[in-house]
This record gives structure tokens, C-alpha cells and sequence, in this order.
């Protein structure tokens, strides 16, 4: 493999860290419901129509990315004739240090921040947190699984469940090279497989650890096709947007985000051209993790209700909270960051556990 390609590729992968938690901050700061888009020429159909586009269709190559990253990067750097038993169980280890640790740190910060906040409120005569209701509905199994209580950690614990996975993977990808990507690519589009997130965790950590295995440059596949994935990623998304709450965005989604993925890196590619940019592009993904563990932890729903509260809830106010809300909320995780790493950086260290720095 070209080394120079090989090393830029590494570093891409680095840089495009904060423009992927960025929009995953823009796709949970819209909420979950998808709004059904008319041919009405509006400004509220202009707001949703560009609102659903970005958060609810473009902005979940992040988590694909995300997933692909970790597959690729788990099998990437293993030796001919290094697979062994002992190689899967430092892997593994590492990763209990890495995702399982913070995951169930930053679960039980989320519940013990929910009773301190509605214990205090409760003093204050403001009444209870409506999130305590949660806190005694659900069990352990919920708050630290199925829920989780920190809703973005979901992809956390599906990363775990594929880590464990990606042994087995690793014996079919040395067998059957290219039946085993065919078969991911037959159960992607098979319409028997379960709906997201599920499928992205299969589907591009799968991928990502394909790639891995056969030592594919990402980089280098997705220069080669520059043009008609971006071509098609256009049309798809523009589609997919236009058919946001019909039976077939599902399907359209499935055939954007493999073609808005690789468009999404060329940019990120052409990016990096400048050296200053790329340094600081890199610098601002030491701070991906606390940003996604921190972000819905209050921060988001109360820099949501300070926008509604000051700018209505209005077409305008509308426009506003939704381009400055998401900025808000990067530029507090990215405060609490700088302030637990110049003066906290054993606590910093603590609830990161080492996975700002590496994967």
C-alpha cells in the first residue's frame, strides 16, 4: 500500500472526528420525529424540508462513519500470522477500558445528575424533574441497555456487541473474501433487516472491518469514485428529504449513506489541503468524546429552552434555534473540555478513560 496515501488516511480519519460529532449534535438537536414534507411553497415547508435534509437525512453518515472507523481500525495494523487468541483478548481489554468503563460511567452520571437536579428543584419549590419519572419506571437493565439512560451511548453499546463479534468475523473474511462482503451488502438491502440503528452497526462495522482485514486504503476508494458518489448522494438525499415521512425513506436512506459517506471524506480530504486547518482539525478531536457523552446531559434541552424562551417558537425563532442552538451547545461541551483539561486533567482523564486520545 502507498505509504503516503496509508498516512494521510490516518490523519483524515482523525480530522473528520469533529465534523462527525457536529452533526451529530445538529441530528438530536431537531428531536426524533420525522415532518412530513408537501409540494406547499412556504417557509415552514422550507424550514422543514431543510431541517429534515440535514439532521434527519445527512447527518446519520455520522454514526455510519463512527461504526465504519471502529471496524477498520480494530483489524488494521494486525500482522500476517499475529491472529491469535491472545491478540482477540487484548483487544477485548482494551476495549473494557475504552467503551465499557465510560459506558457505564456516563450512564450513571446522567441518573445520579436527574435526582440531584430534581431534589434541588424540589427544594427550591420549583417541583420535581419530569426525568425522575424515568429514573422509577425503569430498571438497572434499561438505564444501563436498553434505554440507555445517556441516549447517545447507544452506539457504545452496539460497538460492544460487534467488538465481541469481530473475531468470528475476522475467520469468514479469511475464507470467503468477497462472499462475506457480498453477504453484507445482500442483508443490508434485504428488507428483512431490522430498521436503524441496528443495521448500521452491522452493515459499517462489518464494512469497516472488511476493509481492515484486506488492508482497503478508504481514502483511496473513495477518491476513485468522487464524482458519481457525489452525484448520487445529491439525488439521493435530495429524495429521501422530499420522502421523509413516506415508506420509502428507509430504502432511500440505505442507498444514501454509503454515496454521502465517501462524499462526506473527499470534502474532508479537500480539506485538510491546508495545514493550518487539518492541525486544527485534529486538535478539536481530543474533544469528540466529552462532547458526545456531555451534550445531552442537560446542556441541549436547556440551550433549547433558553432559545424558545427568548426567540419563540415562530418560523423565525424557529430558524434561529435551529442554526444556533447545535453552536451553543459545541461551544459549552468544548468550555467544560478546556476547563477539565487545563485544570482537572486526572478527572478528565477518569471519564474518558484514555478514548479521547485514542480508539
Amino acid at each position: 500500500m502507498n505509504n503516503t496515501l496509508d498516512s494521510r488516511q490516518f490523519t483524515l480519519i482523525k480530522a473528520m472526528r469533529f465534523p462527525l460529532i457536529v452533526l451529530v449534535v445538529f441530528a438530536h438537536s431537531l428531536g426524533f420525529g420525522n415532518v412530513e414534507i408537501t409540494n406547499e411553497l412556504s417557509g415552514w415547508n422550507t424550514y422543514h424540508f431543510f431541517s429534515e435534509m440535514v439532521s434527519h437525512n445527512f447527518a446519520r453518515i455520522a454514526v455510519c462513519w463512527f461504526y465504519a472507523f471502529s471496524g477498520y481500525l480494530f483489524f488494521r495494523n494486525l500482522k500476517d500470522g499475529e491472529f491469535s487468541i491472545n491478540w482477540v483478548l487484548g483487544k477485548w481489554k482494551k476495549r473494557i477500558n475504552s467503551l465499557l468503563v465510560p459506558y457505564l460511567i456516563w450512564n450513571l452520571l446522567v441518573i445520579v445528575a436527574t435526582i440531584i437536579k430534581s431534589w434541588t428543584f424540589v427544594k427550591l419549590g420549583l417541583g420535581e424533574d419530569e426525568g425522575m419519572a424515568y429514573v422509577r419506571q425503569l430498571d438497572v437493565v434499561n438505564w444501563f441497555w436498553s434505554g440507555p439512560a445517556n441516549f447517545p451511548l447507544y452506539f457504545m453499546r452496539d460497538l460492544m456487541l460487534m467488538s465481541i463479534l469481530a473475531p468470528l468475523w475476522y475467520f469468514v473474511v479469511k475464507r470467503f473474501k468477497w462472499l462475506s462482503l457480498a453477504l453484507l451488502i445482500v442483508a443490508y438491502a434485504s428488507p428483512l433487516n431490522p430498521s436503524l440503528p441496528a443495521m448500521r452497526a452491522i452493515f459499517f462495522f462489518g464494512v469497516g472491518t472488511w476493509m481492515g482485514i484486506c488492508r482497503v486504503n478508504m481514502l483511496q476508494l473513495c477518491q476513485n469514485i468522487k464524482w458519481p458518489a457525489a452525484i448520487i448522494a445529491v439525488i439521493t438525499l435530495l429524495v429521501a428529504s422530499y420522502w421523509n415521512s413516506s415508506a420509502y425513506h428507509e430504502w432511500l436512506l440505505r442507498a444514501f449513506y454509503p454515496f454521502g459517506m465517501i462524499t462526506f471524506m473527499n470534502i474532508c480530504d479537500k480539506l485538510i489541503d491546508n495545514e493550518k486547518r487539518c492541525d486544527r482539525m485534529c486538535s478539536l478531536a481530543s474533544a469528540v468524546f466529552i462532547i458526545y457523552a456531555t451534550h445531552e446531559i442537560y446542556i441541549l434541552g436547556w440551550t433549547k429552552g433558553l432559545f424558545l424562551r427568548v426567540f419563540g417558537d415562530g418560523l423565525l425563532g424557529s430558524w434561529i434555534s435551529y442554526l444556533f442552538v447545535p453552536v451553543v451547545v459545541l461551544m459549552v461541551c468544548l468550555c467544560l473540555y478546556w476547563l477539565l483539561n487545563k485544570f482537572m486533567k486526572k478527572t478528565l482523564a477518569f471519564f474518558s478513560c484514555g478514548r479521547i486520545e485514542r480508539r
